[in-house]
């Protein structure tokens, strides 16, 4: 829609073509060498002419308005990660697929634009379970930062609760709300994992460097955790700290750099017994 304004009233237009036409008048009305129709047709360009020049000078301000509607997003946000696949049959998780699909037709029918995406980005038709990590946290802050301004009716998050990665998204605010669909098992299963190796990349032949391991176990109890250096199979280390609950342990090792090139060390977390997953217990 476009709208002229105007610095003064739009009455003085009748004003300007009022003294347009007369100005034009004084000019033609004398004799001229040409004839009455040229002098008339010339008249009224200068008319026109004088019209156009008094109504710039009036100001005048063009006004354009465009109405752009946008239609609210709506996630559908599902968990790729291996724990999924654990704990759900093959034939279950093709189902959830396809749910997943006839759902998106569903909304899109219903005047919203749908983005489906996975936690680690992986695409609804070549999603594998395979990702090692769940952060729910960081996928749903994500989507607020992604869609920032912009109206999000709502995020749909096929998932079995499990993460390991980031905070719980329980204590978070999103500013939209959040649907669940229960995927897998939901229950938080007893983990110990290995989160973090910090050693120093350089060492000096016949001097001993720190390694530092964080290991984060979940659901143990109280129980003792123990962590082992190796090198080759052979153990250089080993360290036990007491764990209880969900805590985040910290082991200080030192090593020694007494071969020279590229050193491998291993990292090992003793599995406990009613451990669920094992394959996070080393690096």
């Amino acid at each position: 829609m476009q709208q002229i304004l105007f610095d003064s009233s739009p009455a003085y237009l009748l004003l300007c073509l009022v003294l347009a036409v007369a100005l034009a008048y004084l000019m033609y009305r004398a004799g001229h060498p040409w004839s009455k129709t040229w002098n008339r047709a010339l008249l009224g360009l200068r008319a026109v002419l004088l019209f156009l020049l008094f109504f710039l000078l009036l100001g005048p301000i063009v006004r354009q308005i465009n109405n752009l509607f946008e239609k609210p997003v709506f996630v559908l946000l599902y968990d790729d990660s291996a724990s999924v696949r654990e704990a759900t049959d093959s034939t279950v998780l093709h189902m959830v697929v396809q749910r997943l699909q006839a759902t998106e037709q569903a909304l899109e029918e219903q005047g919203y634009q749908v983005v489906r995406t996975g936690l680690a980005g992986t695409p609804l038709d070549n999603v594998t379970y395979t990702a090692p990590t769940t952060d729910l946290t960081g996928a749903l802050k994500k989507i607020s930062d992604r869609y920032e301004g912009k109206k999000i009716a709502g995020v749909l998050l096929a998932s079995d609760g499990i993460y390991n990665t980031g905070l719980s998204p329980l204590y978070a605010s999103y500013g939209f709300p959040v649907h669940t669909l229960g995927l897998g098992d939901t229950l938080q299963r007893m983990d110990i994992a290995v989160k973090n190796v910090a050693y120093n990349k350089i060492a000096y032949q016949g001097n001993q460097f720190p390694v530092r391991v964080e290991v984060m176990a979940r659901n143990v109890g109280s129980r003792a955790v123990q962590v082992s250096l190796l090198q080759r199979g052979r153990v250089l280390s080993q360290q036990t700290k007491p764990a209880n609950g969900d805590q985040l342990l910290v082991y200080d090792f030192l090593a020694a750099a007494n071969d020279q090139g590229i050193q491998k060390l291993d990292v090992e977390v003793t599995v406990l017994p009613g451990e669920f997953n094992t394959r996070n217990n080393r690096t």
